[in-house]
């Protein structure tokens, strides 16, 4: 499984504010719109036209050292996106894109956390390899499913 450790340590308002993509009140702006709306950060960002999903993703590219890929352009199996639950792939914004042996690859763009990746591996019997992806790819994914 990969570790999180450095992922954890700082959320992701705090890195674009280090990188000088965003200032405080724009972080600030950003929360009341998650909490009112109940989006991820990100999305809150995107939605306010704060940052693109493209600067987002790059940066935590970077930041992270996780590889990007572009989920939407993935051949997703459906018995794959079957073995979880489509709220559950929404709410976390990732999608399984592939298993190889006892490997499952995920795409996600939501928020990384141990928790959701040992319950990815306890439902499934994998280990998880990630890659980081943009919201509007999982939902692509999803919606191409009908899910």
């Amino acid at each position: 499984m990969v570790s999180l450790n450095r992922l954890t340590r700082k959320k992701l308002g705090e890195i674009l504010l280090e990188e000088g993509l965003i200032s405080e009140e724009q972080i600030q702006d950003a929360l009341r719109l998650q909490h009112q709306q109940g989006v991820l950060f990100g999305e809150a960002l995107v939605q306010q036209g704060i940052l693109t999903e493209d600067k987002i993703v790059a940066t935590l590219v970077h930041q992270f050292g996780i590889p990007y890929i572009d989920a939407s352009k993935y051949d997703v199996a459906m018995e794959l996106l079957e073995i979880f639950d489509p709220t559950m792939m929404r709410r976390f914004q990732f999608v399984p894109l592939d298993s190889i042996g006892s490997v499952l690859v995920v795409a996600i763009a939501g928020l990384l956390s141990e928790d959701l990746l040992t319950e990815l591996e306890g439902q499934t019997g994998c280990s998880v390899q990630v890659y980081l992806t943009k919201m509007s790819e999982i939902h692509g994914v999803l919606e191409q499913h009908g899910l």
